[in-house]
């Protein structure tokens, strides 16, 4: 069960820090940002729907099909807190090491 939390939220978190990082550094060096927000809700999309299939994973084979409310709405946020701390790590080392004038 923790695996599969981890690795969902390991990949969404992969999914916007790469994405975020592609867009950021070319937008900062372009000084363009156009086309950065439909990337950025691509990704966001992409990274959501690894959430609904981590926790139908956890439903079909940790836990024999049936799943409540609770426990779902539990696995979506523990795959979103892995996400995000992925996310904002990547985001603090943008910041620090290629764009420390950005604010």
């Amino acid at each position: 069960m923790n695996k599969t939390i981890l690795t969902y939220g390991a990949l969404s978190g992969l999914i916007v820090s790469a994405f975020m990082m592609t867009s950021i550094t070319m937008c900062y060096r372009s000084g363009n940002f156009e086309g950065s927000m439909l990337v950025g809700y691509a990704s966001m999309v992409l990274a959501f729907s690894l959430i609904f299939v981590g926790i139908k994973k956890l439903r079909d084979k940790d836990l024999g099909g049936k799943i409540t409310f609770g426990k779902a709405f539990k696995y979506g946020l523990f795959i979103s807190l892995v996400a995000s701390t992925i996310y904002v790590i990547a985001w603090a080392v943008n910041y620090n090491m290629f764009m420390p004038d950005f604010m």
